[in-house]
């Protein structure tokens, strides 16, 4: 199956509120599957998030980090956190700065809120009768599983970068000469690449959906709730 997009965008977020900030690293893969990776500034505008060259109208975006909080006072997490088990949860209210994930939750939210205001972005389901998604979000801690076929070593561990490598070559992604099975891309650049792989499986079908659909809580200016994005084996 064809798509008519061009581009496949993948965004593995740091936290804009570390003591350390770092760039968010970014992977962008062709209909070719040739995989380029580059960094992004965390810029709550999404300036620039979308590499330079890449018509507006041909892209999907996949961001691994939460669009919203829980939409039930009562919840700890968001319906796609306790279906997936992400490391990471989304209570009703954003948790103090210096929790764990606080930071890299509220910079997330907030960014996906300004993501889906502009006219650039169609978030997944947040707008059932516009024109294409080319927003979603993605938790690669689950969808390495399904593109593996089995139970990968943890993501830091050379083994681990090995592995996840490996599979995206078995599914088809291209890398730079320099990265080999011995000198593999760094972790957080194998989660971009794979956030890529997952918005280019999306476009042609081979995806499914975990959670609820996103809604607006316009007093606080986010979402709520929201849909986690992942592969389906192929």
């Amino acid at each position: 199956m064809l798509t008519r997009h061009s581009a496949f965008i993948g965004i593995d977020l740091s936290d804009p509120f570390a003591k350390r900030k770092r760039p968010c690293t970014r992977a962008t893969i062709g209909t070719n599957l040739n995989c380029i990776f580059d960094d992004w500034e965390y810029d709550l505008s999404g300036n620039q998030i979308v590499p330079d060259g890449i018509p507006s109208t041909q892209f999907v975006l996949a961001i691994d980090g939460s669009q919203g909080l829980a939409g039930n006072p009562e919840c700890a997490m968001r319906l796609c956190e306790r279906e997936l088990g992400t490391a990471g949860k989304s209570p009703y209210s954003f948790p103090p700065i210096g929790k764990p994930y606080a930071g890299f939750v509220q910079g997330s939210v907030k960014l996906f809120y300004s993501l889906s205001k502009s006219h650039q972005f169609r978030l997944y389901e947040l707008k059932k009768d516009k024109l294409d998604t080319n927003l979603i979000e993605v938790y690669p801690g689950a969808s390495w599983p399904v593109i593996a076929g089995h139970r990968l070593p943890k993501k830091r561990l050379l083994a681990g970068r090995r592995s996840r490598y490996e599979a995206l070559l078995k599914n088809g992604i291209k890398f730079a000469p320099e990265y080999t099975t011995e000198v593999p891309p760094t972790h957080d650049q194998l989660d971009a690449a794979i956030a890529a792989y997952t918005a280019y499986l999306f476009t042609i079908g081979k995806t499914t959906a975990y959670g609820q659909s996103p809604f607006e809580d316009g007093r606080l200016h986010i979402l709520r709730e929201g849909l986690i994005v992942q592969p389906v084996h192929i």
